[in-house]
């Protein structure tokens, strides 16, 4: 039997199109806007840097995001950190969403998303983000692959 892991969501993703042009859809914040489904109230993505972000989906429009750059490293890693789920709790621990793109052998790329740190989160908290997001990176690595399909 394999452990119930709670402290991380992992997904990989493999996507038809050149790693440069994945780079650009994920931290280029026009881009990054209409695959992920919101758009940038303040700030933008620069290292260290703190943005406010929108949600645009249909019923998410309530949610605001606040996202830190943490890491930048072209065109390998993209990194932040945020509140993890569609409440996003006032005070409450923050999460690191980590891209992670590699080129495979027939021009794709695999993107690898991993969000980790839920065991910082408040017991009252913690299944709920992590239930959310888990869903959520589901949903974002079809709209990402639809994204780049069609771009």
């Amino acid at each position: 039997m394999q452990p119930t892991i709670t402290d991380r969501i992992e997904k990989k993703i493999a996507l038809k199109a050149p790693r440069q042009r994945v780079w650009e859809a994920i931290t280029n914040e026009n881009e990054f806007a209409k695959w992920f489904g919101v758009e940038f109230i303040e700030g933008k993505f620069a290292l260290h840097q703190r943005a406010k972000l929108r949600a645009t989906n249909k019923g998410y429009e309530h949610v605001q995001l606040y996202v830190t750059v943490e890491r930048i490293e072209a065109p390998a890693v993209f990194a932040w950190r945020w509140i993890p789920g569609a409440e996003q709790p006032e005070g409450e621990a923050t999460t690191l969403v980590e891209f992670r793109l590699e080129e495979t052998g027939d021009g794709g790329t695999l993107l690898t998303v991993t969000e980790s740190g839920f065991d910082r989160l408040s017991l009252a908290y913690r299944a709920k983000a992590l239930q959310d997001n888990t869903r959520g990176w589901d949903a974002q690595a079809k709209s990402i692959q639809k994204y780049l399909e069609t771009a």
